[in-house]
């Protein structure tokens, strides 16, 4: 008697061989001689059984559901095999061996319409149960020979399309990952559904921490609250995340890959699919679906479909990080452009620089600039003159504050308080602060040029300029918050303005030791300040260098 055997040939996974009895029955369930956990085989799908009074071997297709295929040749009733002769059935291709004897018995093509017997022989205890590494895509339309196998996978393709819809429409990530989940679970018999994220949040974590971020169980699937809580194997996490490869496990039990992973044990997963969130450049996270009721539910076509609905996903997560991000950084930019020179909110924008939140000690040089009479001078002059004087007196010194990477603190009625070295600080910031005054001063003799021709009267400015170390963040409310300074070096400034004449830049001392090789200053008469224990000599400005 000749031996025969079924050699599986499918890509990817370890050669199985399976020996032939008299009948070899293959099918779904464990009953059958040859067990294939395939959602695409039937319960009883097939059996190969050697003909009476010959020595070849019939294939029978048992009225499966998506059909029995010998050469890529639907078997429409019964077929007999020659050596050599590759039989698919669900994902998986097997390779009919038999002696070279025994090969001229049959003719190729030919088929049976008689009957087989289905009992089943005592050789049937010989039992494989075989874990599937499914190697076939979707096929062009004229290879699909049954049209159920047609139905099926447009009906994956609809929902995919559909889903693309759904995901375009979606405003945020909550939306998104909603959708996606609801057609995942019309589409595919998955039990649960989880969406992880790459935790960006959290520095010196690794490239692999992963927060969940949304969960969905089916309804009625009698899930208990412990299944809520999916374990992912670190294992297949791990692979996904390193290789960015989509992950298929037809019975995580018997899948080597998940180790014998604890967390598969006590969840009792049997199928699962793993796909992740990949943007052109970098990896979002990773979704992961499973069942822990049946084996096999899917197939190679699923993890692709899968894989491209996780594709559009990502693009649109993307989309609405990106939008996201372009409001924050409007935000951002209008919020700091009302306190910080372009130059350098283009840089924090970037990512370049980077604003210290909270209470912090700083070397800060604090300016303060106001008008002389300014009381008086309101009397004077009618409210929309007075407006429009200081509109224009605050737009052409707060644009030399900027020019010189000052930080616009706040307006005070008629003054103006600057900061160098907060939020944001240089080697030359009080240098920076004293050419910023000695410009002001002559965009006030300019800007007082002006006024005298168009018969208006001129204004005076005196300005304070002091270096000290201050308390530095952001203050105030709930509802309004606003970055400043306090302590003796924001005093000393204020008070060194009050004190300074029209046209004067009063600085302390401990600003001219930092700049005295730059500027041509006098040092003036010690002067007591109110506030102040001990009496200061400050120093006026006469010229730069």
């Amino acid at each position: 008697m000749s031996l025969c055997k079924l050699i599986r040939v499918s890509s990817g996974a370890g050669q199985q061989e399976i020996v032939l009895s008299d009948v070899t029955t293959i099918g779904r369930q464990p009953t059958n001689t040859l067990q294939i956990v395939d959602r695409l085989v039937s319960k009883e799908h097939a059996v190969i059984s050697r003909r009476a009074g010959t020595t070849f071997f019939l294939l029978t297709d048992l009225d499966s559901r998506n059909g029995t295929f010998c050469n890529e040749r639907m078997v429409e009733s019964s077929i007999a095999l020659r050596h050599g002769d590759e039989v698919r059935i669900g994902s998986t291709t097997w390779r009919f061996a038999q002696d070279e004897q025994d090969t001229a018995r049959g003719q190729v093509g030919e088929t049976y319409s008689e009957p087989v017997p289905l009992e089943e022989p005592a050789s049937a205890s010989i039992h494989a149960t075989m874990q599937i590494d499914f190697a076939h895509d979707f096929q062009r339309v004229d290879f699909i020979l049954d049209d159920r196998m047609l139905r099926a996978d447009y009906e994956k393709l609809r929902l995919a399309h559909v889903l693309s819809q759904d995901l375009n429409a979606a405003s945020n990530i909550d939306e998104v990952l909603d959708r996606l989940l609801k057609r995942i679970f019309e589409w595919l018999p998955v039990d649960r559904g989880v969406v992880l994220f790459v935790d960006t949040k959290v520095p010196g974590e690794p490239a692999d921490k992963l927060i969940q971020v949304a969960l969905q169980l089916r309804p009625g699937a009698g899930l208990s609250a412990e299944d809520k809580d999916i374990k992912v194997p670190r294992s297949i996490l791990r692979h996904v995340i390193t290789k960015r490869e989509a992950v298929l496990s037809t019975d995580a039990r018997l899948d080597a890959r998940f180790g014998n992973a604890a967390s598969v044990v006590l969840q009792g997963i049997r199928s699962s699919m793993t796909v992740p969130l990949l943007t052109t450049d970098r990896l979002l996270g990773v979704l992961h679906v499973d069942s822990l009721i049946s084996s096999g539910l899917f197939a190679e076509k699923d993890l692709s479909v899968l894989a491209s609905v996780s594709r559009q996903a990502s693009i649109s997560i993307d989309n609405v990080l990106l939008q996201r991000r372009v409001l924050e950084e409007a935000a951002l930019r209008s919020s700091l452009s009302r306190m910080l020179s372009p130059n350098l909110v283009d840089r924090i924008v970037a990512g370049d620089l980077a604003i210290e939140k909270g209470g912090a000690q700083r070397r800060v040089t604090v300016m303060f600039a106001d008008i002389r009479g300014f009381t008086s001078l309101t009397e004077r002059l009618a409210p929309v003159d007075m407006v429009a004087l200081m509109n224009e007196y605050f737009e052409r010194v707060s644009n030399i504050i900027f020019a010189h990477d000052g930080t616009l603190d706040k307006y005070i009625g008629d003054a103006v308080m600057a900061l160098w070295g907060a939020p944001l600080g240089t080697d030359d910031d009080e240098i920076q602060a004293v050419r910023a005054g000695m410009e002001m001063q002559e965009a006030i003799t300019a800007f007082n040029k002006e006024r005298e021709e168009t018969g208006d009267e001129p204004i005076g400015v005196g300005i304070g300029i002091a270096t000290a170390t201050v308390i530095a963040g952001y203050v105030g409310s709930s509802r309004t918050m606003s970055y400043t300074v306090f302590g003796r070096g924001v005093n000393l400034a204020s008070r060194l303005c009050s004190a300074a004449k029209s046209g004067d830049v009063m600085i302390s001392p401990t600003t001219f030791q930092a700049i005295d090789r730059f500027v041509v200053a006098e040092q003036l008469d010690e002067i007591k300040l109110k506030g102040m224990a001990e009496p200061v000599r400050p120093y006026r400005v006469l010229q730069l260098r």
